[in-house]
């Protein structure tokens, strides 16, 4: 702990290396599970799109299938049904939770709210296999997220721990401590590290901490660790 402290007020730099490295390491988490998890669905996706497929669009119109077809699937207790219509342009009532795509628009409906979109102009999807393309494009994703991952990763946290920065100066006020900025920064740069993993690992166990309860946390441990700081 104490080694901490002399860190936060007399290290150098605002702490960026450290959440550089974190947001790697991150980015490096969730790249690999893209890679082992997703490839998982991509038989529960051939399937659906051998279920649905051909589908086509001309002028904002389907054209194809002709006949109506009524699909339902079961996600752990719950049914989704996918409906494709082009007798009508229209659902003439709300229908239930699930997929809906008429001749002219597309519906998701949910036990809160329906929701509908115009179709696009052109779209034309055959029936065909599409496990290469999807695990062409898992790969494709996965290095793009340990590539470019790291940089946004960073970019998002420096910008919180900015904010708590500005924030520290209540803590700042109510201790009678002033602060630096670089101290500021190097003090919440480990605040929110420490947070962001704990809360990543009460989520693994069902537990979600909502960014209001993280920002009062943070706020709880700055007046905290300002107060360390005076001594």
């Amino acid at each position: 702990m104490q080694k901490l402290i002399n860190y936060i007020k007399k290290g150098k730099g605002i702490g960026a290396l450290w959440l550089l490295l974190f947001g790697a390491l991150v980015a490096f988490y969730s790249a690999y599970g893209v890679h082992k998890n997703l490839p998982e669905l991509v038989p529960y996706a051939q399937k659906l799109a051998d279920d649905i497929l051909p589908i086509k669009i001309e002028n904002s119109q389907l054209v194809v299938p002709q006949e109506p077809k009524t699909l339902t699937y079961t996600i752990g207790k719950d049914s989704v049904i996918v409906e494709i219509d082009p007798t009508k342009d229209l659902l003439q009532k709300v229908e239930k939770p699930g997929f809906y795509l008429t001749r002219s628009y597309f519906y998701s409906i949910s036990d809160k709210e329906v929701r509908r979109q115009n179709l696009v102009k052109e779209l034309d999807l055959p029936q065909k296999d599409y496990t290469p393309w999807m695990y062409g494009f898992i790969k494709g994703l996965t290095w793009f997220i340990a590539l470019v991952g790291p940089f946004f990763n960073f970019a998002c946290f420096l910008i919180a721990v900015l904010f708590y920065a500005f924030c520290t100066g209540l803590s700042c006020v109510l201790n009678k401590t002033p602060l630096q900025f670089k101290t500021k920064m190097r003090l919440n740069t480990i605040l929110f590290i420490s947070i962001y993993v704990l809360s990543t690992l009460a989520r693994m166990i069902g537990l979600n901490l909502s960014l209001l309860g993280f920002f009062l946390i943070m706020i709880a441990l700055q007046l905290i660790c300002v107060k360390r700081l005076k001594n």
